[in-house]
């Protein structure tokens, strides 16, 4: 009599850790950054040339000098866009497709930049990469895929409302839960910001010295 009960349990918790939602938003950020690695082979060797070029001027210029108030929104802009939108399109039932799009594109984004680089700098800058990359992959995707999965829930009851399945249902309400999620992320974002803006230039000037 109680096994039924212990499986109905079992399968419950299951549903609960790991919701559909997030092993879709999973996926399609695989999928990214699948693509991501599988274009940045294709570049030939003279885009390989201007990007170590380019990756040498940058490792000069940020090494020199103490990093700017431009540098610094910047360095803002990319760590908090991907998770504002993510929060954001919790507001429109298209969220139910841009979601999925959003995080596609934040692994190619990602994947292809990194790869590119690794393949530009050689061997003799690999170990740059992690400090250059690391701080942004353990801020950014963490906090847009907790913004992302629960907008897609709260996209998913809009999407449903508007196509006439959610007739008998309350309205949709955003808890302080919701809000306070993004305020959350929002702090976490800041730090990893100023922690970049720090740390890199400090390796970039040892590894250079």
């Amino acid at each position: 009599m109680t096994d039924p009960a212990r499986a109905r349990k079992l399968r419950y918790v299951t549903v609960d850790i790991l919701p559909l939602r997030s092993l879709l938003l999973a996926l399609f950020l695989l999928f990214g950054i699948f693509a991501g690695y599988v274009f940045s082979g294709r570049c030939s060797g003279e885009t390989a040339d201007e990007l170590r070029r380019y990756f040498e001027g940058y490792l000069a210029l940020t090494a020199a000098r103490a990093p700017t108030a431009e540098a610094a929104a910047q360095t803002l802009v990319c760590f908090l866009r991907a998770p504002a939108l993510a929060f954001l399109l919790g507001f429109a039932s298209i969220g139910v497709v841009g979601l999925p799009l959003l995080f596609a594109a934040q692994g190619f984004l990602l994947s292809f930049s990194l790869f590119s680089f690794a393949g530009a700098v050689g061997r003799e800058g690999f170990l740059l990469l992690p400090a250059l990359f690391a701080i942004r992959l353990l801020f950014v995707l963490p906090c847009t895929f907790l913004l992302g999965t629960a907008a897609l829930d709260k996209a998913r009851a809009l999407a449903a409302l508007s196509l006439g399945g959610g007739k008998r249902a309350r309205p949709l309400a955003y808890g302080t839960a919701y809000w306070y999620r993004f305020a959350a992320c929002c702090v976490c974002l800041l730090i990893g910001s100023a922690l970049e803006l720090w740390l890199v230039p400090l390796l970039l000037a040892r590894w250079l010295s």
